[in-house]
């Protein structure tokens, strides 16, 4: 099992995007290995690991939702499977048993904030006030720690990052994900999904959509069988030689790959 290096690797979002959807390992994806300080660092989102060992993590988003998100735990303990699912405060309120059950069932609670709205809609102090408060409400529910932290649409600015690693929160973004915020065919957002798998990946999934006021014209809410795609996922990885662990434990056993994401950080 390798060890958690001292420093990150410093990569473009852009590279890691390729990374995933070739299915490459990281080192063949131009880094910059140089001496990256600390300060720098410390508030960049991990997007994946730097690892040969063909591990991952499939990470879930939006939840806990009453319908969805049972089905998919049942598939998960079918094949021993473990996710990390980054909830929203406002669901967990509203349904405490299914947070609960995530944690009775051996996954990681991670947070995606009180709702779904951009960090980007809020003042840096506005923004962290709420992740605060959220994370206090999903730690009172549940009766664990929350670690990591996904902001809405992966968007934030450097001083809320700043904010967040301050809060004890790790900024924990993907490096592919399965576009499963819209309708289509279980084999095709499978297929997707497992395309963006390589070693060292953060997969990014949704037991649900919490923001269907965005719809475009268009565009369909997703209605697909969310357990049935990772049913699919699960028998195309496992055939192929990986392993799931939570997200918590992939940034801790191995290199970080961190990026700036300024694309993400600009407010609209």
């Amino acid at each position: 099992m390798s060890t958690r290096p001292s420093r990150p690797l410093l990569v473009r979002l852009g590279d890691v995007e390729s990374a995933g959807a070739t299915g490459g390992r990281l080192r063949d994806v131009a880094v910059a290995r140089g001496r990256v300080p600390r300060l720098i660092t410390a508030p960049l989102g991990t997007f994946c690991v730097d690892t040969d060992d063909r591990v991952h993590a499939i990470t879930y988003d939006d939840g806990p939702d009453p319908v969805q998100t049972p089905p998919i735990l049942d598939v998960l303990a079918r094949w021993g499977a473990r996710a990390t699912f980054f909830v929203l405060a406002d669901a967990v309120r509203r349904h405490p048993d299914v947070a609960a059950r995530i944690v009775a069932d051996g996954h990681e609670l991670a947070l995606h904030g009180q709702d779904h709205r951009s960090l980007l809609t809020l003042s840096d102090r506005e923004a962290i006030t709420a992740v605060r408060g959220a994370k206090d409400l999903v730690e009172d529910v549940v009766g664990t720690p929350v670690r990591l932290y996904r902001p809405p649409y992966g968007a934030h600015t450097l001083r809320q990052a700043v904010g967040l690693r301050r809060l004890g929160l790790d900024l924990t973004l993907w490096s592919g994900d399965a576009v499963d915020w819209l309708d289509g065919e279980v084999a095709t957002i499978a297929e997707r999904a497992a395309a963006s798998v390589f070693p060292g990946s953060i997969l990014l999934l949704h037991d649900t959509r919490a923001d269907p006021e965005t719809i475009r014209p268009g565009e369909r809410l997703p209605a697909f069988d969310r357990a049935a795609v990772l049913e699919r996922l699960l028998a195309r990885t496992r055939g192929a030689g990986f392993r799931e662990v939570t997200a918590g434990e992939l940034v801790e056993r191995h290199r970080r790959v961190v990026s700036i994401a300024r694309q993400r950080m600009v407010r609209p």
